[in-house]
This record gives structure tokens, sequence and C-alpha cells, in this order.
């Protein structure tokens, strides 16, 4: 007998007391099957759904199950009204998977995550809609195309992931009914924690490119993050911390947690982590000496408060703790932040400074443009844009040795000089988007891009450095995968993040917003990882707390060493 919504909704109400660990097992259930309707199911009811209020619905339903067929029976009255074919029970039907094609049917197809908000270059197509029509379908789908999922070890839905024109546009009467439901469930409590994690681990599941890479089983970590989301606490911070901890399993540098309702400032200081320290390397606050150890926050251990955000942090080791220090000192505009700082033959000193929303300070450099010696150049690709450089180019193609600074995000000029060290036209193919036309991650094939730059005059050929560290991402790292790949220089400094490709987002209920990375990135071969490697220094160094406090920049020190000896200049 089919559930009606109201005896569906009075499930809840009238349920006893479930333990913990069988509303994780309802909502896990829920989960694996949810992210494969949302984005395969290929209806029309199922497409104009809110997802993300059904997301909390369910969980609500669901939490409370007290049997399997209690499960059974609400999953089947969640899933059933979005269109035909959606099979829930211990066993199914022995419809098999189809293999002819029919160009009449409707079906889903993703260049990456096509749901993203900030589309790049993704985007979702259903095969025969108008909307659709001016997106080429990777391939003709595919007549009775299903996926089975297994929800626990012994219930299973089956998904149809192809549709005839009837079938997508049917509504069966049960759909008003759900509508209504969830539109007006309380977007609240434990609810809303659950669901976020429903949301986000779909995503990921269904579309992050780097699982290979990271070796993160994500089917193993579905139940530990509603586990978190079930035990937090109430309050803004700590719902968004159940979200930056699932991020954090991904292992994704462009993995980060907004919350649009909080404005979000920083310190008029920079930290670095120093032999295992927090240590300043940049201040706008007269108080605040570079090489000072920041001892307290606000109170609270900084080293303790640097490894809790390290480890909510996403991405490789180097990146987590450069997150973790910027995190730290994160606030809210217009309020203050209280210091206790170390210093040597000084006492211990506390110093309150403001919240800005502007960005931190940067360390001392050199002007972004400089002949530091006769002959030799330092050109800061962070601070200086191409135009500035561009006048320059022949006093660089005629020097002795140029020193690139990409400490940090480059501006236009990390892509605007490339040109001018390559000898040959290039054409390497390093960024990969997936095809998808199934759930789990399934990769129907690859969109292959590169840059294909191609040399300008006047060519540099003098002997080049390349300055950088684990701040470098992203685009810097697509710059500095050329310097190795192509062999544009000598790479000074640590390793950058090992992160790159175009970053992909979504909402989730809580009113979060979530970014990953959406791409994959290769080495230039096409093949060779790069994601949490990074580029590893030719010659590392890492700046040291005595360097810091005597304002010297041990990193272009050793850059200059290298350009004057004797091996590589010789008159």
């Amino acid at each position: 007998m089919r559930m009606t919504f109201p005896l569906l909704l009075s499930l809840a109400a009238a349920a006893t007391a479930q333990s913990p660990a069988q509303e994780i097992d309802n909502v896990a259930a829920f989960a694996r099957l949810y992210g494969v309707v949302r984005y395969f199911y290929p209806s029309d009811a199922a497409a104009a759904f809110d997802w993300n209020r059904f997301a909390v619905y369910g969980v609500s339903q669901l939490r409370h199950a007290r049997s399997p067929e209690a499960l059974q029976s609400a999953l089947t009255a969640l899933f059933t009204p979005l269109g035909p074919g959606i099979e829930i029970g211990p066993s199914l039907s022995a419809r098999q998977q189809g293999h002819a094609s029919d160009a009449s049917l409707v079906a889903w197809q993703y260049h990456g995550f096509g749901m993203s908000k900030n589309n790049g270059p993704y985007r979702a197509m259903r095969t025969n809609r108008s909307t659709d029509k001016a997106q080429q379908p990777l391939a003709v789908p595919v007549a009775g195309a299903i996926v089975n999922v297994q929800l626990t070890p012994t219930l299973n839905a089956r998904v149809p992931l192809a549709l005839a024109e009837r079938e997508a546009i049917a509504k069966p009467a049960s759909l008003g009914s759900l509508t209504t439901a969830v539109a007006s469930v309380p977007m609240i409590g434990v609810d809303v924690r659950l669901a976020d994690v429903v949301v986000a681990w779909n995503v990921f599941r269904h579309f992050y490119p780097y699982f290979t890479e990271t070796g993160v089983d994500w089917d193993s970590r579905l139940r530990p993050n509603l586990q978190i989301a079930q035990r937090a606490d109430s309050g803004r911070a700590a719902h968004r911390n159940v979200l930056r901890a699932l991020v954090a399993d991904a292992r994704d540098g462009h993995g980060r947690v907004n919350d649009p309702s909080v404005a979000r400032g920083t310190s008029p200081i920079q930290l670095r982590l120093v032999d295992g320290k927090p240590v300043v390397i940049a201040s706008a606050e007269p108080e605040v000496r570079v090489g000072a150890v920041v001892t307290t926050i606000n109170g609270a251990s900084a080293i303790d408060r640097a490894a809790v955000e390290a480890r909510l942090a996403s991405g490789s080791n180097q990146w987590k703790n450069w997150r973790a220090m910027q995190e730290i000192i994160d606030c809210r505009p217009g309020s203050s932040v209280r210091l206790s700082l170390e210093y040597p033959l000084r006492p211990v000193s506390t110093v309150e400074i403001k919240c800005a929303a502007t960005r931190p300070p940067r360390e001392q450099r050199p002007d972004s443009i400089k002949e530091l010696e006769a002959g030799i150049w330092y050109v800061d690709v962070t601070r200086t844009q191409m135009a500035a450089i561009t006048p320059i180019l022949p006093k660089l193609a005629s020097a002795r040795g140029v020193i690139f600074d990409l400490r940090g995000y480059p501006t236009d000029a990390g892509i605007g000089v490339l040109p001018y060290l390559i000898a040959q036209p290039e054409s390497a193919r390093w960024m990969h988007v997936a095809w998808i036309t199934r759930p789990f991650g399934e990769v129907a094939g690859w969109d292959r891009i590169g840059w294909n730059l191609k040399p300008l005059e006047p060519r540099i050929a003098a002997n080049r450095v390349w300055l950088t560290d684990g701040r470098a991402i992203s685009y810097a790292e697509s710059v500095m995968g050329y310097v190795r790949d192509e062999k544009l220089g000598t790479i000074i400094g640590g390793n950058t993040a090992g992160t790159n490709g175009n970053v992909a987002s979504f909402d989730v209920p809580g009113g979060f917003s979530v970014v990953f990375t959406g791409m994959r990135v290769t080495r230039h071969d096409g093949q060779s990882p790069f994601h949490i490697e990074g580029v590893k220094p030719d010659i590392a160094i890492e700046p040291t707390l005595m360097g810091l406090r005597a304002g010297r920049d041990e990193v272009l020190e050793r850059a200059l060493a290298h350009l004057r000896s004797a091996a590589l200049l010789k008159p």
C-alpha cells in the first residue's frame, strides 16, 4: 500500500527514541539515492524540484524509520513522485541495462560539475530539452539505461538514466503533496546539518575528479561525516565546521566553505609557520614587529588554534599550514583581536589590533620591478601588471639574470611573461574536464585543454630564477607548471600548494557555499599527477626566525647567490 504524506509525516512524531547509529544508517541510505536521482534521473519534475529543501525534508522523515520496511516505505514515498521507473526494495526486477541508442531519449550529460554556480568551463545538459539544445550532447542516450544502488545491506534501488518523452513529462498524482510538504519543512537544527552533508557528499561523490590522486574512499567517509553533523553543537560556526570537516576529507586546496551571512575580514598582520610557531612575517600595525612569535590569540593558544584549523583545512600539508595561519587571524570587520607576542630580549607583550575588510599586508620585498645589481633584474609577478613589464622587456632580454617572484598569486603578468621565455610553440594538454553520463564518478571521456602558448620577442634567454612557496595555488601553479615542465628557469623556495583547475561551487540547505576543484590537472605530459604534489623547488629554502628578525629575505638572497655563481655567470 502506498504511504500517504500525512502518514509519512506522522512517522517521525510517532516514533519512539531511535538509536543514533540507526539514524545515521537511515540518512546514509537516503544520501546514496539522493544524488543519483538529483543529478541523473532525467524527468521534468526532478529537474524543476527544490532539491536543497527536499534534502532537509527527506532527512527529517527518514531519521526515525524503525525497521527496514519503514525505511523502504519512506524512501518510496519520497522518490517515486518524481516520475516513473524508480524502484526501491530488498530485491529488484529482472530488468537489464539497455544497449540500443535512441536519439529521442531524455538523459543528463555533464561537462564537469555542470550545476556549478560559477559555470566556467562546466555545463549540464538534458538531451532533447529546448533549453539545452544549444549544447552538443556527448553521445546518444541508451534506451533502458539504469543504475542499481545498494542503500543498505538489505535494501536496493534502481534509477533510470534515460526516459522516453512520455515518461519524462509524467507527473504522478503524489507530486503535488510532496512539493507542498517540502516547501513547509522547517530549515533548522540537526536535520539541516545532516542535509548539508547529504548534498555536499553527493556533489563530491559524483563529480570530484581527484579521488585517485588523493586515495580517498569517499563512500567510507559518508557515515563519519553524518556523525559529525549529528553530534555538532548548535550555532553557525559549529555548523560551518561540519562542512569544513567533509571538505577536508577531499584533500582539495580549493575546498572551502563560505558563509555569506557573516562578513569576514583579516588582521593587519600576516603569519607564517616558522620552526613550528606562528611568526609575524608582515605587519601594518606599529606595535607588532616582524619576527614576533604569536603565543595566544584572544587568550587561546595560537599553536593549538592553528592545529585545529589545519585539520579543518583541505589540501596538501603545505597549503593547510598557510590556510591555518590565515584562519587564526581572520575576524569580523570592526572587531579587535588580542595577541600575546614573544620577541627576543623583551617581555611578552599583549596588543590589541583592529580587524579590517582589506587584504593582509605583504612582507617586505624590493620594488616590484627593479635592477637589483648590474645585469640582474627582479620582477614580482604577484604585484606588477604586464603593462608595466612590457616597456622593460628589452632590458630583461639582455640581462645576465632575471628573478621572477611568484610567492603568492600572480597578476596577468604570470601568464604574460611566459611567451617571452619559451623558444618553441607548445601544445601541452594539462587540464582535463570529465564528460559524465553516469553516477559515482564514472567518466565517459575527457576534454583535454591547454594554453597553446607561442613565443614572443624579445626572448628573455638570461639565467632565470623563479621564487615560490606554499602560497602559490591554482593560476599560480599553472604558471609554475610551465616553468618546471617547459624548463623555463631554476625554482627556489618551497613546494607550491598542489591544487589547480577551475573551481566549481554549490549551495547547501544551511545557506553555506561550498567551493571545490572541478577539473583534473596533470603535468604537461598529460598523465603524471599534479594534485597534492604541486611543483617542487630545485633549491629548497625557507625563511628562518633569525633571518626574519634581521629583516632579511633569505629566499631572494639565495636566488642572487645562484645567479652570481661562477658556473652560471661566466665573463
